[in-house]
């Protein structure tokens, strides 16, 4: 037992000993940072600008006194690596190369962003003094400066509203003024255009040219419709309404070569030619104009075989009057009768046209009659018979009115406004939602390609999926019916 302690004191003592003889170790000073990492947010500057660098202050402790400090600067990497912010972009003003207990150094550090892409990149900063070095780790995130982001937001805020406006206003406008000025362009291109359906296209254009002015499109485009109707009446059956109009030239000529031309007879006859030849653009077809004009027709030719009637009665009056010269006045008053009993006749009322013709008829039978029973006064040479009067020059009555087949409609050619607005609508929603795509699914995938079948089909999901959102969003929004949205 007293041998056990002996030997734990021995031991000990040794133990002691050596310590004793070891000289002390020197401990590392301890150097403090602050912050003990840097983080940068900086906006870039737009062109032909300088802004001033990004400062930032880093604050080094220490326990002890150092010597020979030194920060050194290192390139910093962008997440791709596609991009660096170079160390000589950060400038480091180092007041003292050395650090004195309880005196803490501030070393101002700047950033210069000059010409460097926006991203995040990162990095680290050496801190290198005698006997040690730490590391400062260096985050800078910077983005594009905000007048080019605005720009662009107006741009696309004031596409939206051109587009929008236009077509609330200006598609509506230049889809009537097209067909307008199209309607002009060809009426002024046919030099055969009745002057009927000259003046009712002319006062719907008027109608047009009121409407559009005051913004009331659904009027303007009822109006210019209504002249596009009229035109295409025209153009499709163009060859008839051509040669009913040249017709009914004839029949005011036909007119012009009757014995009274100012009888009430005839007067009615102009004014109804007049009103036709007013009205043709009116009617649905050349068949129902060649039906007034066949009425018309009957009508002159009536009072031309009434009038060679009355001739007739005058030949067989003159005759009688040879023989018989006292009844000379008498016929002369029932020749007079009866011219005015036809200048009278209204050419609607065909009975009471029928009636003339039966009186007439009548007076010329009585007249041959009393011829007939009349001893002749003349030689058989220079005697008139009453068979003679059936030989009168026969009335020119008017030309039957020229058959018509109705043609078939032409197709409409379609605006060259409209025609490629749609098309620059169709390329600029093409181009926003596959730009869109490229630049999330390709632009921004350093390994595109390495999975082709993912990655290739996924570009043709964003394409049919895009155009099928878009689609069904504009719906969507065209059914709350707000103010602008068609």
């Amino acid at each position: 037992m007293k041998r056990s302690q002996k030997t734990m004191i021995s031991l000990f003592m040794l133990t002691l000993g050596l310590l004793l003889a070891t000289p002390p170790i020197q401990a590392e000073p301890k150097v403090t940072l602050n912050p003990s990492n840097l983080t940068v947010v900086g906006t870039q500057c737009p062109a032909f600008f300088k802004c001033p660098p990004v400062k930032r202050n880093l604050l080094i402790q220490t326990n002890e006194a150092i010597a020979n400090l030194q920060l050194i600067t290192l390139d910093l990497n962008r997440g791709d690596s596609s991009a660096v912010v170079p160390s000589n972009a950060i400038h480091i003003t180092l007041p003292s190369k050395s650090v004195q207990l309880e005196q803490p150094l501030t070393v101002p550090v700047e950033f210069d962003f000059d010409k460097i892409p926006s991203g995040e990149y990162s990095g680290k900063m050496l801190v290198v003094y005698d006997d040690g070095e730490l590391s400062v780790p260096v985050i800078v995130r910077l983005k594009d400066h905000w007048l080019f982001p605005l720009l662009a937001l107006l741009l696309g805020v004031g596409l939206g509203i051109g587009v929008s406006a236009y077509r609330n206003d200006g598609m509506h406008r230049d889809e009537i003024v097209v067909q307008v000025g199209r309607i002009r362009t060809q009426m002024q291109g046919d030099s055969e255009l009745a002057p009927s359906f000259q003046g009712k296209i002319a006062g719907y254009l008027v109608d047009v040219e009121t409407t559009v002015t005051a913004k009331r499109w659904d009027e303007a485009r009822q109006a210019v419709n209504q002249a596009q109707a009229i035109w295409d009446k025209w153009r499709k059956e163009r060859e008839n309404w051509v040669t009913l109009g040249n017709y009914l030239s004839e029949l005011f000529d036909s007119l012009k070569d009757l014995n009274n031309n100012d009888a009430p007879y005839v007067q009615a006859i102009l004014s109804q030619l007049e009103n036709v030849q007013r009205q043709a653009a009116d009617k649905e077809a050349t068949q129902k104009f060649r039906e007034d004009l066949d009425h018309l027709r009957q009508q002159i030719s009536c009072y031309k075989r009434g009038e060679t009637k009355l001739e007739q009665f005058d030949i067989l009056r003159n005759e009688l009057t040879q023989l018989v010269p006292n009844k000379d006045e008498s016929l002369r008053r029932i020749s007079q009768g009866l011219q005015n009993d036809l200048d009278e006749l209204s050419p609607r009322d065909q009975k009471a046209v029928q009636d003339w013709q039966k009186k007439v008829n009548n007076a010329i039978d009585e007249l041959d009659q009393e011829i007939k029973q009349q001893t002749p006064a003349e030689t058989p040479g220079t005697q008139i018979t009453a068979r003679d009067a059936n030989y009168t020059t026969p009335p020119k009555l008017p030309k039957p009115v020229p058959e018509v087949i109705s043609a078939q409609p032409s197709p409409k050619q379609a605006a060259r406004n409209i025609y490629w607005f749609n098309w620059l609508s169709y390329a600029i929603a093409v181009g926003l939602l596959a730009g869109a795509g490229f630049g999330k699914l390709y632009a921004t995938q350093p390994m595109f390609g390495a999975n082709s079948w993912s990655d290739y089909f996924s570009l043709l999901a964003w394409g049919f999926g895009a155009e099928a959102t878009r689609d069904a969003i504009t719906k969507v929004v065209r059914d709350w019916k707000l103010p602008g949205l068609k």
